[in-house]
């Protein structure tokens, strides 16, 4: 597989997914452009720092040699005396490695470290994993017994060692395989593992292997070389490793309960064998990202979670040693799929070095180390996307494309020449697609779309007065056509499936009135409040009986409302998503037991999805808003306005990720 610094993204997807995975019919989108940031440089001097983490609004680093420092504000780092802290076997790998704040540390000023430890004589004994308690910002105390004691050590080499909290709150702990080859795949070793323990050391009753007894009760995970990232993602449960591995591979997986990754370097300690050995074993594992020949030796990792990171938020952020830089991965966010599907450098982490951790700080910037050896730092890169400015009664995005699903015929609507709506009709649930077929309707704005009732596909557009116009097809086909009236500059329907149908519409002002059909005829047009900057678009919960509102507030965040067939319910009440800081937020309709999906365009066309409170950019850019369907299974068709000004559909799944060019033109 190639490089992730010099691989394009739709090769890297292709290599991912397999060929049929993936159908494009048009030349691949240029690369995305880099989040705008600001890089400092927060502390300098150090030698080798292997990890920071922040109790409270202090943030603590401790280097490789065996100190931990603390730092407040911008004033100079200061040296923690550790009261109890063993002596440490600093050779190699080994040494003071990584550490991690207590989720309560606010609180309970714990923090947790782990190091290689030497024996009396000086000799390697094992690698631990030890609890503090902060007494000051220079002082801190051993706080009960140690958490995990023989992680295996021999001469340093391959020592692990990152510590990460869990969904869950149990501390989860990657270790190395201490180059000894019968670790990894031997549950009575701690090595070559990730373990999951409880904050006081104990284990947790749920673990896979407690049965077994002795070691095997700490492990979550087995098969691994040497674990140097963890990474818990925003919004899931899912743990994230990132590991060294042999001149073949390095490995980014998604840690699952009891797998095991395939790494098993017998008779001796043979490294042509590969990262996960699917011969050996073939229910092994396999990577999310595996990086081919050559290594970039990956190492920390964060995800970035913070909605200044616009089209990259969601994006796995992963240290590169031998490569020097940073590589931004982006996840699919389709349900039981969770791969890396695009990887590009971070520019602006260019020019340090050798970079070690990756953490988002609580300022939701991203901080990592150096390590050189020599004059090593602490680097913040901050991200600066803002949402531009608009008035209300202004869209952001006055183009877009609608999408509507009922039973497994989808129908995609889109403005093209003349005004004229033209409309593409899939009747396998977005496997293929009919031509484009017109609909004898024409609208001065984006349509929008929505289904009633089983067979039947509702349509609304603006007419050149600027009313509104609902019409209704079946098959296809349109039956009839009925003015609403008003004076409009962009609307959205949305309905339950009992019939009924309620279209939202904007004022010139910006502000939102309501007209609901409840089945027989349609009420009169009703002013709901809120003033909006981008189109609308709204979702249905059946099982409440009530659909959600959403659109783009004048300050540029997402804001959303829920309505019942006969009242307005609660308030406005604003998201920070970042999904419509740049364009129109449309919502999926919601099946039981299943997220909320949407879909949202960031600053620089890179189409970004949330599930739930999962948000995750992917390798598609539009020039429009866009639309979403959800099926039943959880996954999704999207839709909207290709760099080249045609129609791009994407259809994420269990199956895999795509994207297709349909072609056209799109107003």
């Amino acid at each position: 597989m190639p490089r992730p610094r010099t691989a394009s993204p739709l090769a890297l997807v292709a290599a991912l997914l397999g060929a049929a995975a993936l159908t494009v019919a048009a030349p691949a989108p240029t690369a995305v452009a880099a989040p705008s940031v600001q890089v400092t440089t927060v502390v300098r001097g150090l030698s080798i720092p292997w990890d920071l983490t922040w109790v409270g609004d202090l943030m603590l680093f401790d280097q490789r040699a065996g100190t931990v420092w603390s730092r407040r504000g911008s004033a100079a780092p200061r040296q923690v005396r550790l009261s109890g802290f063993p002596s440490i076997f600093a050779e190699s790998e080994g040494g003071l490695l990584g550490m991690v704040a207590d989720p309560a540390a606010a609180t309970n000023r714990r923090f947790y470290t782990c190091q290689a430890v030497r024996d009396g004589a000086g000799r390697p004994l094992d690698v631990r994993v030890l609890r503090w308690r902060l007494t000051s910002d220079t002082a801190a105390t051993s706080d009960g017994a140690p958490v995990v004691t023989g992680l295996p050590l021999s001469s340093g080499r391959h020592s692990g060692c990152r510590l990460r909290f869990g969904a869950d709150g149990k501390l989860y702990v990657g270790t190395g395989d201490a180059a000894v080859g019968t670790n990894p795949q031997n549950l009575s070793s701690l090595g070559g593992k990730v373990l999951r323990v409880n904050a006081d050391g104990s284990i947790p009753a749920d673990n896979p292997y407690v049965a077994r007894g002795g070691n095997a009760r700490y492990v979550w995970t087995s098969g691994h070389r040497n674990v140097q990232g963890l990474a818990l993602r925003p919004g899931t449960s899912e743990m994230w490793s990132v590991e060294h591995g042999t001149s073949r591979d390095d490995e980014v997986n998604l840690l699952v309960k009891g797998a095991n990754y395939g790494w098993d370097p017998v008779p001796g300690y043979d490294e042509s064998r590969p990262m996960t050995d699917l011969t050996k074993f073939p229910s092994a594992r396999r990577a999310m990202w595996s990086s081919g020949s050559p290594t970039v030796a990956t190492s920390g990792a964060t995800f970035l979670s913070s909605p200044a990171w616009g089209a990259w938020r969601g994006s796995l952020a992963v240290a590169l040693l031998k490569g020097q830089g940073i590589s931004l991965m982006r996840m699919d966010p389709t349900p039981s799929a969770s791969r890396v599907v695009q990887v590009v450098p971070l520019p602006q982490a260019q020019g340090f070095g050798r970079i070690r951790a990756m953490v988002e700080g609580p300022d939701g910037a991203l901080w990592f180390t150096t390590s050189n050896g020599t004059d090593d730092r602490i680097v913040r890169v901050a991200p600066t996307a803002k949402p531009p400015a608009v008035a209300g009664g202004r869209l952001v995005s006055p183009t877009g494309v609608a999408l509507a699903r009922t039973g497994s015929e989808v129908d995609l609507f889109y403005r093209s020449t003349g005004d004229a709506v033209l409309l593409r009709r899939s009747t396998d649930d977005g496997a293929s697609w009919a031509a484009a077929a017109a609909t004898g309707v024409t609208t001065t704005d984006a349509p929008s779309a929505a289904s009633s009732r089983a067979g039947r596909v509702d349509l609304v557009t603006r007419s050149a007065s600027g009313g509104v116009v609902h019409s209704w097809f079946s098959g296809g086909r349109r039956l009839g056509s009925t003015d609403l009236g008003g004076s409009v500059i962009t609307q959205h329907v949305t309905s339950l499936g009992d019939g009924t149908l309620d279209v939202f519409a904007l004022s010139p002002a910006g502000h939102l009135n309501r007209r609901h059909f409840d089945g027989a005829r349609w009420g009169a047009w009703t002013y709901v409040g809120g003033t909006f900057t981008s189109g609308l678009s709204a979702a249905a919960d059946p099982a409440r009986g009530v659909v959600t509102v959403t659109g783009r507030s004048l300050s540029g965040a997402s804001t959303e409302r829920e309505f019942s067939p006969t009242a307005t319910l609660g308030t406005w009440a604003f998201r920070s998503d970042g999904l419509s800081g740049w364009s129109d937020r449309a919502l999926g309709d919601v099946w039981p037991g299943r997220p909320r999906l949407a879909v949202g365009v960031a600053a620089d066309g890179a189409v970004v999805v949330q599930r739930g409170s999962l948000v995750v950019a992917t390798p598609s850019r539009w020039t429009s808003a866009g639309d979403i369907v959800s099926r039943p299974d959880g996954s999704y068709l999207l839709a909207g306005r290709s760099l080249s000004g045609a129609l791009s559909v994407t259809s994420g799944g269990p199956s895999g990720y795509g994207s297709r060019w349909l072609g056209g033109t799109v107003r």
